[in-house]
């Protein structure tokens, strides 16, 4: 899907987190504690997201996109659940490899034949571009995958697959999933090592960066040395460090409430151009921190800051293996990267991406447990079941 279709991801995601609530719901006991914490924190951000209309540049683009993220983000917590019932989860993980492959083979096929599939079911020209989203997919499930693989002593599969996909990113165009696989690995070395005070420290640095975004990434659009170095390493980094420079400032004037949900598209002055065919602000801030306070001010951003942190410290304490584990952690680590770096953070298709990307995690860390320990969820009526 993320070769072809990007966009089908979010629809994907809706019906897979459909089919997650229908196993929940057929598997009890329900056991929500573990996600308590999570989904009055998203359920949160989604109140004050559909508040925030009242004050928001354009009312009806709040409500509408909260609603849409209700459906996206009620599936991503459904398929969290759904992954801890799973009678075969090492059948579902060979699903992944094979959709891997799958997905590898249409995005080296579209790359060689410069669109010769893209071409009809598109009616754009082809750009390399076009497959930045697949990139960033492998970028996110590499580590996890090829760990999982170890885990069952599968070594010269694993090579293999982490060769395809490390190679096919290395030979993609996209930037951001480069530079989050780059930035997983240290990661994930420094997880095996020392997991649960790695992931302690982690979420300190990373509810820090999101709290003090405001503070520090447009800052660095005012300093003259850093954008000629941007400007001569990429254009679009010099671009990128300017608009967070304008979003820091939108952002001053509101801080509390902030312009409201997706309000980025129309920020007084965002379309003014900095240069021909580049505008201050096109579409989002290329930051989900500084989307976040931009948009929902400081109730969103210690929301997110909080769902961040946790999500470290649930991997500090999680019962998997060392290796997936740390693994687990480089995936983490890669989605943030990209998140702080590249795509609009209420991009149906990137949360999509994310959810279906937990799921897949979640699943593999059941898988890699040794054989025999995964036992069937118990039924209605059995003993201990519960209701």
């Amino acid at each position: 899907m993320l070769a072809l279709v990007p966009h089908g991801v979010a629809p994907l995601v809706a019906v897979a987190g459909l089919c997650a609530a229908g196993l929940v719901m057929a598997r009890p006991p329900y056991r929500f504690a573990a996600l308590r914490s999570p989904a009055i924190c998203l359920l949160a951000l989604l109140a004050w997201g559909a508040a925030s209309a009242i004050w928001a540049v354009d009312p009806q683009r709040s409500l509408v996109l909260d609603i849409r993220l209700a459906g996206l983000l009620v599936a991503g917590l459904a398929l969290a659940m759904a992954a801890g019932r799973l009678a075969k989860p090492r059948r579902l993980a060979r699903f992944l490899l094979a959709g891997i492959a799958g997905g590898l083979a249409l995005t080296w096929y579209d790359l060689l034949s410069d669109g010769g599939l893209s071409r009809h079911i598109s009616v754009r020209v082809f750009h390399p571009f076009r497959l930045n989203q697949i990139a960033v997919g492998l970028a996110i499930l590499a580590l996890p995958v090829a760990a999982w693989l170890i885990e069952r002593s599968r070594w010269v599969v694993a090579l293999m697959v982490a060769a395809a996909m490390v190679g096919t990113i290395g030979l993609l165009h996209d930037v951001a999933a480069k530079t989050a696989l780059a930035l997983s690995l240290p990661v994930m070395g420094l997880l095996y090592c020392w997991r649960r005070p790695v992931a302690r420290l982690a979420a300190i640095l990373s509810v820090i960066g999101i709290l003090t975004a405001p503070l520090t990434l447009p800052a660095l659009g005012r300093l003259p040395a850093v954008l000629a170095a941007a400007d001569s390493i990429k254009g679009s980094a010099w671009h990128r460090l300017l608009i967070w420079s304008f979003v820091g400032e939108r952002i001053a004037e509101r801080p509390l409430l902030g312009w409201g949900l997706d309000a980025s598209r129309a920020i007084p002055g965002g379309t003014e151009e900095i240069r021909p065919g580049l505008k201050r602000l096109p579409l989002h801030p290329h930051n989900a921190a500084l989307q976040l306070w931009l948009e929902l001010g400081i109730p969103g951003a210690l929301l997110s800051a909080f769902f961040i942190g946790w999500l470290w410290l649930r991997l500090g304490a999680a019962p998997w293996p060392r290796l997936y584990a740390a693994a687990a952690g480089g995936s983490l680590t890669a989605a943030f990267v990209t998140a702080s770096g590249a795509y609009g953070i209420w991009q149906e298709w990137w949360l999509g991406t994310l959810g279906l990307a937990l799921f897949a995690v979640l699943v593999m860390g059941r898988a890699a447990e040794p054989p025999g320990a995964i036992t069937r969820p118990p039924r209605r009526g059995w003993r201990g079941g519960g209701r």
